[in-house]
């Protein structure tokens, strides 16, 4: 499990998914942490986290991020 801020990803492959969600609930239940269910998002197989793409082949970065970068403007000035 990872947390960044106020989000959070499970992922395990299927023969212990289950207890990892047991484990995730028990600990936002310890520190009285509310889930939106309008926001949490189960069994994805694919999603963009932190500017990766991730699927369960692994981890690339997301283009659009690298285009915005390659894009940027060169400062004009030091302050």
């Amino acid at each position: 499990m990872k947390i960044f801020l106020d989000d959070f990803i499970v992922y395990s492959d299927m023969e212990i998914h289950l207890w990892k969600f047991r484990l995730c609930f028990q600990k936002c239940n310890e520190y009285n942490n509310n889930l939106d269910s309008k926001k949490c998002a189960f069994m994805v197989f694919f999603g963009i986290i932190l500017g990766y793409i991730v699927s369960k082949e692994g981890k690339l970065h997301d283009p659009k991020k690298i285009h915005a970068i390659m894009n940027m403007h060169v400062p004009h000035n030091s302050q």
